[in-house]
C-alpha cells in the first residue's frame, strides 16, 4: 500500500512538472513570435545604377524576417526552383491578407511570363497566378501598390498600368505621357504608391528627369505637382508615405558620394491643394562617417512600421561604382525632429545592419510590414 502511495505521488508530481514545462514552453514561444514580419523581396531591382544583379544572378527570394530577433523565419518562395521559370525574378511584394501575398514577377527572357502571383504565408507556401496580361505587362515591371479597393497600380518602364481585383486592365495604360509638371517623365517609373485620398505618387528615374509627382485618381495623363530631384543625377528609387504628418520621404541614389547623390529628404504633402513643398534633407551619405556613423549607398527600398515607428532601409553595404552586396539596416523614426535636428529624424538601431549581406540580399526589391 505504501508502495502503491509513493508510485502516485511520483507520477503525479511528474505530470504537473511537464504540465507547467509545457506551458512555460508556450509562454515562451507566444513571447518571441512577432505580431507582424518584414516580408522582403530579393531580385532583380532599381538602385540608381548601382548593382549589376540581373535577374539571373538576384537572389530571387521571397522571405519574412522576425523584426525583434532580426533572423528570417521562413522563405515563401524561391524562383530558382519550381514551378518558376527561366529568367524569374521577384520585382515587387505586397500584402494580401493573413493567409497570402502578392508579387510581380519580371522575366526579361520571356516576355509573356511577366506575371503577378498569389503566395501563401507558408514555407514554400502553393502559388498560383492572379494576372498575366501580356498587355499590360508589355515592359518592364518594377514596382506595384496594391489599393484600398484590392486592385492594382503597377509601375513598368514609363507607365503606370491599373489592373482590377478581378484581374481587368483599366486604361491604355492607366497613367503615361505625363504633362507639365512631369512632362516627359516617361523612362522609368521606379515606384507608384498612393496617398491616403487615392492619388497617385510616381518616382520617375532619368537623368536630368529625375522628379518625384502626384496624379489624380482618374489617371490619364493630367500631373497635379512636380517636384525634381535635389541633382540632376540624383535617380529617385525609394519612398514611403507618412500618411499621419502627410510626409512623402524619398530616397535618392546614385554612383557618387557627391552631395545630395545619395540621399533622403522629406516631403510635406497638401492632398487637397496638391502641393509638394518644404525639401528637408535628413541624410546625405556625403556626410559619412563624419555626421552620420552609418552609410546608406544606392539604396533600393525602404518601408514604414507605422504602428512601431520604424524603418527598414535597404542599402549598399560600400560606395563602390557598381555594388555587389546589400544589406537592410532598421531605424526609429521621429518627424517630430524635422526643422530641429534633422539628423535625429532617422536614428540608427544597433551598432551592426538589421540583417547583414548574403546570398539572400542580392537585390533588394521591396520591402513591407504584414502579419
Amino acid at each position: 500500500m505504501k508502495i502503491s502511495k509513493v508510485i502516485y505521488t511520483f507520477l503525479s508530481v511528474g505530470v504537473a512538472v511537464f504540465i507547467l514545462a509545457n506551458c512555460q514552453k508556450k509562454q515562451d514561444e507566444a513571447s518571441t513570435t512577432p505580431s507582424q514580419y518584414l516580408y522582403v523581396a530579393s531580385g532583380v531591382c532599381y538602385s540608381g545604377s548601382n548593382t549589376t544583379f540581373t535577374n539571373a544572378t538576384s537572389s530571387n527570394l521571397i522571405y519574412r524576417i522576425n523584426p525583434d530577433s532580426g533572423s528570417i523565419d521562413m522563405t515563401l518562395a524561391d524562383y530558382y526552383a519550381s514551378p518558376s521559370n527561366a529568367g524569374d525574378s521577384p520585382a515587387s511584394i505586397v500584402d494580401g491578407d493573413s493567409d497570402f501575398i502578392y508579387a510581380l514577377i519580371e522575366n526579361t527572357t520571356t516576355a509573356s511570363l511577366r506575371r503577378i502571383e498569389k503566395i501563401e504565408k507558408k514555407q514554400n507556401g502553393a502559388r498560383s497566378i492572379f494576372s498575366n496580361n501580356t498587355t499590360a505587362f508589355s515592359t518592364q515591371l518594377r514596382h506595384f501598390t496594391k489599393l484600398s479597393s484590392g486592385d492594382f497600380a503597377v509601375s513598368k518602364s514609363g507607365a503606370i498600368e491599373y489592373v482590377t481585383s478581378a484581374n481587368v486592365r483599366i486604361g491604355a495604360p492607366y497613367i503615361s505621357a505625363s504633362a507639365a509638371p512631369c512632362n516627359t517623365s516617361t523612362t522609368l517609373i521606379s515606384k507608384v504608391l498612393t496617398l491616403s485620398n487615392g492619388k497617385f505618387v510616381f518616382l520617375h528615374a532619368a537623368a536630368g528627369q529625375n522628379r518625384i509627382g502626384i496624379f489624380a485618381t482618374g489617371g490619364g495623363t493630367t500631373c497635379l505637382a512636380g517636384q525634381a530631384a535635389p541633382n540632376a543625377n540624383a535617380y529617385p528609387t525609394a519612398a514611403f508615405y507618412d500618411a499621419a504628418n502627410t510626409k512623402l520621404v524619398v530616397a535618392y541614389s546614385g554612383n557618387a558620394t557627391t552631395v545630395d547623390l545619395n540621399s533622403i529628404y522629406v516631403y510635406s504633402i497638401d492632398e487637397t491643394a496638391n502641393t509638394i513643398t518644404s525639401a528637408t534633407k535628413i541624410y546625405d551619405a556625403s556626410l559619412y562617417p563624419g555626421t552620420y556613423g552609418y552609410l546608406l549607398y544606392g539604396i533600393s527600398e525602404m518601408t514604414y512600421d507605422s504602428a512601431n515607428k520604424t524603418v527598414y532601409i535597404a542599402t549598399a553595404v560600400s560606395p563602390a561604382t557598381t555594388v555587389a552586396n546589400y544589406a537592410i539596416e532598421k531605424f526609429t523614426y521621429d518627424p517630430t525632429q524635422l526643422g530641429v535636428d534633422n539628423t535625429k529624424v532617422l536614428n540608427r538601431v544597433g551598432g551592426t545592419p538589421f540583417f547583414n549581406f548574403g546570398s539572400e540580399t542580392k537585390c533588394i526589391s521591396k520591402m513591407f510590414i504584414a502579419k
